[in-house]
């Protein structure tokens, strides 16, 4: 999966543009946010001045009958998330917040604030463009197998997790099927210290955890040049 970077989310083509996205799941560069739009619910992940392993503030806005709640909120602060956000940190939710006048909403909007589970998102202006591995390195650390799997410098990708009775369909190969490569690139994107890799015979195995997930042989070869992003939005990998 692309996690999309853009510079601003502040004017009704970007929210509807956002919004028609397959995923509507991106990081934004001002205000430094991670947004997902799950189902009928806005859901901010303030990033800015973020520290090193402290957890984030997420806030949940939106109603469980309609999506049109949480944009009447957007339409209220202009469809400017500067403005959006700069709200919610004034609003009071010591309880459950509903109605609340300082947003000039008044509908079943229902607004939640607490810490982001993962204490490791990383912010855009720290993660950047994942650049490409020209050789193994010393340590195949979270972020180390991030870059190899962002750009797609491997083949032969397997299944290594340990297959239990009972448990897992098997392929046409009689192994247990290939985890999506989507699902792994956000797994080590999100929390990066919960992996690390060993080589054994030629293969590079990831280990999520302590338990093996992944095998695949690494190619240090320079990837494919990719299409030159356009100045609206870039991409992490």
């Amino acid at each position: 999966m692309i996690i999309r970077v853009l510079p601003t989310l502040n004017c009704r083509q970007q929210w509807i543009d956002f919004c028609r996205r397959e995923i509507p799941y991106c990081f934004v560069e001002q205000p430094e946010c991670l947004i997902d739009f799950q189902g009928t619910h806005l859901q901010i992940t303030v990033l800015a001045g973020l520290a090193a392993g402290h957890q984030a503030i997420k806030y949940s806005l939106g109603s469980r009958k309609s999506v049109e709640p949480a944009w009447s909120l957007i339409r209220a602060c202009e469809w400017n998330l500067e403005r959006l956000v700069a709200g919610l940190e004034e609003m009071d939710f010591s309880s459950n917040v509903r109605d609340n006048s300082l947003l000039g909403v008044h509908t079943d909007l229902t607004a939640r604030k607490f810490f982001a589970k993962d204490r490791t998102i990383l912010p855009p202006s720290r993660t950047g463009v994942l650049q490409p591995l020209s050789q193994a390195p010393a340590i195949w650390s979270g972020e180390n197998l991030l870059c190899l799997i962002a750009n797609r410098q491997y083949h032969d990708l397997r299944n290594a997790q340990l297959a239990l009775p009972g448990t897992g369909t098997k392929n046409s190969t009689g192994g247990l099927p290939t985890p999506s490569i989507q699902g792994l690139r956000l797994q080590l994107l999100e929390r990066p210290q919960d992996w690390i890799g060993q080589s054994h015979q030629g293969r590079l195995y990831l280990y999520h955890k302590q338990q093996p997930y992944v095998s695949l042989i690494p190619d240090f070869s320079a990837p494919a040049p990719r299409l030159k992003p356009d100045t609206e939005e870039r991409g992490l990998f």
